[in-house]
């Protein structure tokens, strides 16, 4: 079955940008004056030799004013530029060196679509064709309105729309999740009238924040190790042995008691000393599930008191590659580890980037100094 298709003009209102009498600009204003110039690599910038306008009763000027959600094409010359606009930009009034994309509900397909990375490249690539002019080529307001726009199932369209979101930079992820959670009434409608186009942009929000966390982590990990990050390659197999060993989980399981000894801080399970993402596959196990399942059971059996409360994790995926990011907080009590019913606990604590483990009197002296008068 073919896709359907539709022009940019039935999916929303396509209008022309404020043509302003050089007596109405301004050096400084209620309103920039947005132009091509002003978007760079999908973003509002402004310069010292921007305009500026103040506020005019002509319907040509409100309408162009510049909404949350518009999608502001630049329409001079070949080289066309998208900009989203976001409610934390600038007033802004555009200019008619660019032409606005306007959806009834900022939420609309149209809108969806130019945001992925094949929505784009479409996108450029039918405005090139059609954009026209002797000396200063420029692309009509008619010309946009008819640009043919494909109607993708909305499993394909999340696939695209993830593929955008790896891509993204995280300052670019953090501005679209507000906007996205800045539709919560939105949403909610949406969610009245068409369950699933609702679950796509609360998946959209859930897609973001995980890749913000990607994000940090991979920045993190550049970085190497600190006195509250460490790094493991497994969680059981012994990458020297070729073999599962109970002295690689013992060695994790020391490093989460003295992070919650001391100061709390993160392991992550499935990087090298070296900073190098290997991933857990070699822990050989059938799914994530079963790799927390088995990290659960560790903490529980040999590690005391509880942990429950004081530890999370979850996994993350990094370029194709599994990693367990755990977190872990102080605990209110010491804790203490033990490798077997039958062998004495031993207590660490962390000190700078490595974990240590305290004897005898100097474990009861830290216990008594850190956590039995709070």
């Amino acid at each position: 079955m073919s896709t359907p298709i539709k022009t940019i003009g039935e999916l929303a209102e396509v209008i022309a940008g404020f043509s302003p009498r050089p007596e109405e600009r301004r050096k400084t204003g209620m309103y920039l004056l947005l132009g091509g110039r002003n978007i760079r690599n999908g973003d509002l910038v402004t310069t010292s030799t921007d305009s500026y306008i103040n506020d005019i009763a002509k319907g040509s000027f409100q309408r162009a004013i510049a909404r949350p959600g518009d999608l502001i094409v630049s329409a001079l010359f070949d080289r066309r530029k998208i900009l989203v606009y976001t409610a934390g930009g600038p007033p802004a009034v555009v200019n008619n060196s660019c032409a606005i994309i306007r959806s009834a509900h900022t939420g609309d397909y149209i809108g969806s679509y130019l945001r992925t990375v094949h929505g784009q490249e479409d996108f450029l690539a039918k405005a090139s064709k059609v954009t026209g002019g002797a000396f200063i080529p420029r692309l009509s307001i008619a010309d946009l309105a008819a640009i043919q726009i494909p109607i993708l199932p909305i499993s394909e369209l999340s696939r695209l729309g993830d593929d955008h979101i790896e891509r993204t930079t995280k300052p670019k992820l953090v501005s679209l999740m507000r906007e996205l959670k800045s539709k919560d009434a939105e949403i909610a409608e949406l969610k009245a009238k068409n369950a699933e186009l609702a679950r796509f942009y609360e998946d959209r929000i859930r897609a973001i924040e995980s890749q913000i966390v990607t994000n940090d982590l991979l920045s993190r990990i550049k970085n190497g190790e600190t006195a509250r990050l460490e790094f493991k390659s497994s969680l059981r197999w012994n990458v020297h042995r070729k073999a599962q060993g109970t002295e690689i989980e013992n060695a994790v399981l020391k490093t989460i008691a003295a992070f919650c000894n001391t100061k709390g801080g993160e392991l992550l399970i499935g990087v090298t000393p070296d900073n190098t993402v290997v991933g857990v596959a070699h822990d050989g196990f059938s799914d994530n599930d079963k790799f927390l399942l088995h990290l659960r059971n560790l903490l529980i059996e040999r590690l005391k008191p509880c942990l429950v409360k004081f530890v999370e994790y979850d996994m993350v995926n990094i370029g194709g590659r599994w990693i367990c990011h755990i977190q872990c907080k102080v605990s209110n009590k010491g804790v203490w580890f033990k490798t077997d019913k039958n062998t004495p606990a031993q207590f660490f604590v962390r000190h700078g980037p490595s974990s240590t483990q305290l004897d005898g009197p100097d474990a009861v002296e830290y216990i008594r100094e850190h956590f039995e008068q709070k």
